[in-house]
């Protein structure tokens, strides 16, 4: 049987730190070497985690920003792009003006990402707004007409950071808007919560199918611990919860494996793929 293994990053596959423990990089790669197939998903970029994974013998495609992107590390290549439609986006824009909210708008064009954001104070929204952002995109720009710059370019996301109250009516709006989808989630390292909107063909379940298919794998084994794993749980064969995962992906999982912090994920596969 040939098996795919597909864990998130933060809160699961990192530690609470926010990085690989040296006996995690050990245990993966011992399996990736052996010919074990073993890829990422998760909500950030490509240039928010490469640096993370850079001692990961990763071969095959990752799933990166919630599925939005099919990302060869190795190759540093985009292998695919969901992108939302011109109509969507403007729908999207829409909720959020009528909400008086800012929003960060990302656009592909050229290979490259580029993103726009329609307040000055959004600087201080560090997940999005970042030193490895600035200098890994084409362009990160006050803009405050983002209609025009989703005109002008292919738009593949839309985020923003807030209170939970704050965010949800934009979700709930958002989630009435025909061909995008919504993932919602606490950013377990500054208690804001996340909405992030991108192509209803995109997420991590859609993209975890594909992937399958293209390796040729008869089973898929996730592991998460938010809430924007979900979707990929209820793709999986199987699925683990880490130890300190939110109580529902606890509940949606087959079972629950050792913390993130316990070096959990690299043990239950490196356990697999041995026998010990």
């Amino acid at each position: 049987m040939k098996r795919l293994y597909v864990s998130d990053l933060d809160g699961t596959l990192f530690t609470t730190k926010k990085q690989l423990s040296d006996h995690t990089v050990r245990l993966l790669n011992a399996c990736i070497d052996q010919g074990t197939c073993f890829a990422v998903a998760t909500a950030r970029m490509p240039y928010a985690c490469d640096y993370r994974l850079s001692d990961l013998h990763l071969q095959i495609p990752s799933i990166l920003t919630n599925g939005v992107f099919l990302y060869d590390f190795s190759l540093q290549e985009y292998l695919d792009v969901k992108v939302i439609a011109k109509e969507q986006v403007r729908q999207v824009l829409s909720v959020f003006k009528q909400q008086k909210t800012g929003v960060f708008l990302y656009t592909f064009l050229q290979n490259r990402i580029s993103i726009f954001y329609n307040r000055p104070e959004m600087t201080r929204q560090t997940q999005y707004y970042s030193d490895k952002a600035l200098k890994a995109c084409k362009r990160v720009a006050l803009c405050q007409d983002l209609e025009s710059a989703a005109e002008q370019e292919d738009v593949v996301y839309l985020a923003c950071t807030g209170s939970k109250e704050d965010l949800e009516p934009i979700k709930a709006a958002a989630e009435q808007i025909p061909g995008v989808r919504c993932a919602f989630y606490l950013n377990i390292y500054n208690g804001q919560y996340c909405l992030e909107i991108f192509s209803g063909k995109a997420a991590k379940s859609n993209a975890l199918l594909a992937l399958k298919r293209r390796l040729g794998c008869s089973e898929a084994v996730v592991f998460g611990d938010n809430l924007n794993d979900l979707s990929m749980i209820q793709a999986a064969d199987r699925s683990y919860a880490v130890a300190n995962a939110l109580e529902e992906v606890k509940g949606r999982a087959t079972d629950v494996i050792g913390s993130c912090d316990e070096d959990g994920v690299a043990k239950f596969i490196h356990r697999e793929v041995f026998g010990c």
